[in-house]
């Protein structure tokens, strides 16, 4: 990822000029803007535990997706029979057939090109038990960073392993369920025994360990879900650190070694995540982007999108617009209804608490 730490003369100009128009609109509470769209305006920020069930389906054929979605799991997929093409915001990626793919699907994606794939396997892991598990400390922190990864060799799991997942997680068991979670963990480390590719570039060299204790994870867990509490109001680590009643230092490292990501680093690249779908996916201006994701002044959204992408928000939305992959088999996103945040199964609709839900 490319970083740039400065604003052009004329952006700024651009910049003070909405900025005089913001503090009235950032009044806006988050029902009024729900009222004017749907599930894209789900910040990724804000779902929920509840809303990340565990599952695995097997998509016989996969299909294409009209727009991006983004859902709070760690995603696993199996192209059985052929190669799959994945768009992940500007990325372009392919997962080979037989592979796995791994990443953290609440980074926006769409399977933009399913070829000749007539059988798919897609696995949803909730984030914080994913955390607890004693997986490759590189491997993680590649997903947490938002890096695709394939496994290097193909065929380390059959159809017909996965089929029995999918048949026992459906059955009321626990007994049953815990066992499914015990071999899709060792699938993994199988992975990272035989090791594995990177699909995007690389994140900046971390050193940071891994804790691998339950206590930990238990923090980390409720600090994920105090930040999708509280995702519409100013976010300070102070405040995540009140709210498990820690010491500020003691819970920033805690987080960290967890996420491999700081609190910080963790809440803007969600809310840059999101503001890049909704510049490819919608047609809502730069201003209505920057509240609905969370940056509490223009100039501040400004300053966090080009350090973080390298571009302006105007420019970004011409480049990913002139790329073939958004309106791949001519499928325009702006004019598709089914896009944004979902539960890795059913879109969420704004105003409904997850109730009711529209499937893909």
């Amino acid at each position: 990822m490319r970083f740039c730490w400065y604003t052009s003369d004329n952006n700024k100009s651009v910049v003070n000029q909405i900025n005089m128009k913001t503090s009235h609109l950032a009044k806006q509470t988050s029902t009024e803007l729900a009222d004017k769209s749907g599930s894209e305006i789900i910040s990724p920020l804000s779902l929920s535990l509840d809303a990340r069930p565990f599952n695995v389906e097997i998509q016989q054929p996969p299909g294409n997706m009209p727009a991006y979605h983004w859902h709070g799991h760690i995603e696993i997929n199996i192209p059985f029979d052929d190669d799959v093409e994945y768009s992940f915001n500007e990325h372009s990626t392919l997962i080979n057939a037989g592979h796995i793919g791994i990443f953290w699907a609440s980074i926006p994606h769409r399977l933009t090109d399913k070829h000749n794939c007539r059988t798919m396997a897609v696995f949803n892991i909730p984030v914080y038990q994913f955390l607890s598990w004693q997986l490759s400390q590189n491997l993680i922190n590649h997903i947490t960073h938002g890096i695709i990864i394939q496994s290097k060799n193909p065929r380390l799991v059959s159809l017909f392993e996965v089929q029995r997942w999918e048949q026992e997680l459906q059955l009321e068991d626990p007994n049953r369920h815990k066992l499914v979670y015990d071999e899709i963990q060792l699938m993994i480390k199988r992975v990272s025994l035989d090791g594995w590719l990177l699909l995007l570039e690389p994140p900046k060299k971390n050193n940071h360990q891994l804790s691998g204790s339950k206590h930990a994870q238990n923090y980390v867990r409720t600090m994920l879900d105090y930040i999708a509490n509280h995702y519409n109001a100013p976010l300070t680590v102070q405040s995540v650190a009140n709210a498990v009643g820690l010491n500020t230092n003691y819970a920033m490292g805690l987080f960290q070694s967890a996420m491999q990501l700081t609190i910080k680093q963790y809440i803007i690249m969600m809310r840059i995540n999101h503001a890049k779908a909704l510049l490819s996916d919608t047609n809502r201006s730069v201003l209505d982007i920057s509240l609905t994701t969370g940056f509490s002044s223009m100039s501040r959204f400004y300053d966090n999108f080009l350090k973080y992408t390298g571009v302006s928000p105007n420019k970004y939305r011409k480049q990913i617009r002139a790329d073939d992959n958004w309106s791949a088999q001519g499928l325009i996103p702006t004019t598709q209804a089914i896009k944004g945040a979902s539960t890795g199964e059913k879109l969420i609709m704004t105003g409904e608490h997850f109730n009711q839900s529209e499937e893909f």
